[in-house]
Formats: C-alpha cells, structure tokens, sequence
C-alpha cells in the first residue's frame, strides 16, 4: 500500500456541509464566522477513528498491523493466558516481531522482483497447480477439499504459488548476475566427506524435549538471576512430578512450546555444543539441571536415544549434498536480504 493512500486508515463523519447559498439570512462574515466556528470545533463531532495502523514502511510502501496480525493469528492464540502479563506482552511482542520481519522480506523480493521487471503469468500458475494435484494424485474437488482442511482457498494457493515462482525466478536472476552468490552455494567433495565423518560415522541420535527462558545475550547479572530464578522454580515442579509437557506449555518461551517442548530427534552437531553435550550424556526418561546457551536457559528431557551402524558413504552422499546445498542457499539467501535491507529504507513503528 502506498503512502499517498493512508487516509483509508480513519473514517470521519463529514456529512454536514455549509454554503452561502443554504444560508441566506447569514451575512457573508456571519458565514465565515459560522464555518471558522465548525471547522474549530471539528474534534468534538468528528473525531477520526482509528481502524488500523502502520507496523512498518519499507521504501515507499507501508505494512499494516492487521497483515501482521492476520499471519501470526495461531501463534498469538498458543500464548497461555495463564502467563503473568508483562510475560505474555512480552512473547506477543516477540511473535508479532518475527512475523513483521518476514513481512518485510516478502516485500523488499516484491519490490524487486517488480525493479526487475519479474513476472508470473496465469498459465504458469495454473501448470504448477497442476502438477501438485498430479503428484498427490488427487482430483480437482478433492484438491479443493483439502485445501479446505489447511483454512484456504484455490484463490489463496493462486497467490502463494505466484509469489514463491516470482522469489524463484527473482534469486534465479541474482544467481545469474552474481558469481559471488554462485561461489556461496557450492558444495565440494571435501564438505560431504566431512559431514559424513562428523554426522554418520555413528548414528548415535536422540529426541529430546525441552523448555526455555530466553536470556538477550547483552544481558546483565540481575536479568540472568530473574530467569535462573523462574527456571529454577519450574525446575522443583517437574522433580516433583509436574507433567513435562504442560509446563513446556505454559513456560517455555520457545516454539517449540505449543509441541510440548518436543524437538525431536537429532544427531551430533544438530544442535548448539553446550545443548548436545548435555543431552547426549543423558539417561532416557531423565530430566536435566539448569542449562545455559546462547538462546538462554534450557531444562531438558530425554525421550528416547538409539544407536545404529553408520550406511554406506555413496548411499547418502546425494542427501548430504542436498542438505548441505540447502543450508548453504539459505545463508547466502539471508545474506542477500540482510545487504538489501542496509540499501533499503526500513522504518520499524511496531
């Protein structure tokens, strides 16, 4: 939405007009008396009404609190109303945060996939439609029904498919005009050979759970007691028999949350050193101490683990080298956006 058309976001009763003609008896300065009169005391019949508001400008273009809103809405819901509210504020805050900041991105790709004169046409739209109804070997009605079950429409795939195909064909281009980009993405035999020594020489894995306090890396010894102190106190309920589940639920300020705290499984080097190393050294069923991350302090429960013969290095070298491509799209995709983001402007309001 364009700047120029932010008077959309009030509404104001302006039924009431004033001429010369409708008021003859008025002398001309009586009339102008009238109108200054009306005009100054404006705010006590017709005060704006404020129907949304802005969360962020990029370039030229706002987004709204209400589009913010609208895909962050079941993340919103999960918050536990059981929180102490400065806590629930806080988590909100932080899921509206994390959904404006895709928001963003979307639309500095949109903008320039539009600089780039980037297009999808109806005809690719539909092919890729298709092609998903072929590959879950599913007719047009059932398609449709199980859109229905996901909460969306034909209509809405229609502008999700046109949009990942134009961010598509948009980092096709860059790939393209970008050698240095071209360079990041690139897997060598040496990485696959040392990902398989590091991740498949044993494939000792785990599933754990877990709940978490964040814990902002700049802070200061009195935050990190606040948070050791509620750890600690969800720590003395589940020893004392507190169902795991629950309390990741209603304490963990993790995503993970809304699973019970599940994550899982996972093998060496999945997740951060000090987490693993903790994890790894448990016993099924058992329930860590207090566990301090970068992310902040973690609680965590062993679920399961098993122990298994590493395959066949040529059995899973083209999984790793799709996993490792992947990862590596993904930084140099984040970086891309990150360098956009400094030659754009970005005005938060949220």
């Amino acid at each position: 939405m364009k700047l120029a058309k932010l008077y959309l976001f009030y509404r104001y009763d302006s039924s009431a007009k004033i001429t010369a003609s409708q008021v003859p008896c008025i002398h001309r300065r009586g009339f102008i008396l009238a109108l200054f009169a009306m005009i100054f005391f404006l705010p006590l019949v017709a005060v704006p009404k404020v129907v949304d508001r802005i969360a962020a400008v990029v370039n030229d273009e706002v987004i709204l609190l209400s589009e913010v809103d609208r895909i962050c809405t079941v993340a919103l819901e999960g918050v536990p109303s059981t929180l102490p509210l400065d806590e629930a504020v806080k988590r909100k805050r932080g899921i509206r945060k994390a959904a404006l900041d895709t928001l963003i991105d979307e639309l500095l790709i949109k903008q320039q996939a539009r600089e780039h004169k980037v297009s999808v046409s109806e005809e690719e739209v539909q092919k890729q439609i298709g092609q998903l109804m072929k590959d879950n070997d599913l007719s047009e009605q059932q398609f449709k029904e199980a859109l229905k079950l996901e909460g969306k429409t034909v209509g809405d795939l229609n502008k999700d498919i046109r949009k990942q195909m134009e961010r598509s064909k948009l980092i096709d281009l860059q790939m393209r005009n970008n050698p240095e980009m071209r360079s990041q993405v690139q897997v060598r035999e040496k990485e696959i050979e040392d990902y398989y020594q590091l991740h498949y020489s044993t494939m000792e894995k785990v599933r754990a759970s877990h709940i978490l306090f964040i814990l902002p890396p700049d802070s200061g010894a009195e935050k990190e007691k606040e948070v050791r102190a509620r750890a600690r106190t969800t720590l003395d309920r589940l020893r004392q028999g507190a169902p795991f589940d629950l309390m990741a639920k209603q304490h963990s300020d993790d995503p993970s949350s809304a699973l019970g705290g599940d994550l899982g499984w996972f093998r060496r080097g999945d997740m951060v050193e000090s987490f693993e190393k903790v994890a790894f050294g448990m016993q099924k069923g058992q329930i860590s101490d207090l566990v301090k991350t970068k992310f902040g302090i973690h609680i965590i429960l062993l679920t399961d683990r098993s122990n298994e013969g590493p395959p066949n290095m040529d059995g899973v070298s083209g999984e790793i080298r799709s996993r490792l491509h992947r990862e590596k799209f993904q930084r140099a995709m984040q970086g891309w956006l990150d360098e956009l983001r400094r030659r754009s402007f970005v005005d938060y309001k949220l």
